[in-house]
C-alpha cells in the first residue's frame, strides 16, 4: 500500500480562531448537519450522512487555534457501489492552521486515506467539496452542508 494519503491545503480569509471553532463546534454549518462538536482530548466525534452512512472520531490531539487530529474509531461509509463500509476505521484526520497576515494556511491530512482504497475517489472529491464549504462558510457566513432529507 502506497503511503500517498490524501492531504490539501486552501488558504481561508479568516482568524485562526475562526477557523479553529468551525472545526470544533460548527461542523453543522460546512460538513453535515448531523454532527455534534468535538472540543477537547478524548471528545467523540459523530457524523452522519443519510441514514447510515456514519464516522465516529475520536480527538487525539487538540492545540486551541492550532492543530487538531481525529482518530477515526468507527466506520460506516453506506454508498452504492462500495463493498468496503469500513475503510475510513483506523485512520487519522489532522488539521493544521498557519496563521498569515491576510489569512491562514488550512491543511488537512487524512492519513490512511490512500489511493488503493475504494472509496478513495468519493472521499477525495467529498473532501475538496466540504473544504470548499468550509472556506465560504468562514469568509461569507455561508456553507454548504449535507443537509437530510425531510419527509413530507
Amino acid at each position: 500500500m502506497s503511503d500517498q494519503s490524501y492531504s490539501t491545503e486552501i488558504q481561508i480569509s479568516a482568524k485562526p480562531e475562526s477557523v479553529y471553532q468551525a472545526i470544533t463546534k460548527n461542523i453543522d454549518k460546512w460538513w453535515t448537519e448531523s454532527s455534534n462538536q468535538a472540543l477537547q482530548i478524548g471528545d467523540k466525534l459523530v457524523v452522519r450522512f443519510e441514514k447510515t452512512t456514519c464516522w465516529v472520531m475520536e480527538v487525539s490531539e487538540a492545540i486551541q487555534n492550532r492543530s487538531l487530529v481525529w482518530k477515526v474509531a468507527e466506520a460506516n461509509h453506506d454508498l452504492e457501489g462500495i463493498t468496503k463500509k469500513d475503510e475510513w476505521r483506523g485512520t487519522t484526520i489532522k488539521w493544521n492552521i498557519v496563521e498569515y497576515e491576510t489569512g491562514n494556511k488550512v491543511t488537512l491530512t487524512h492519513q490512511g486515506l490512500v489511493p488503493e482504497l475504494e472509496c478513495f475517489d468519493i472521499c477525495q472529491a467529498g473532501w475538496d467539496y466540504f473544504l470548499g464549504s468550509l472556506k465560504d462558510y468562514l469568509e461569507t457566513g455561508k456553507g454548504y452542508p449535507y443537509e437530510e432529507a425531510t419527509a413530507e
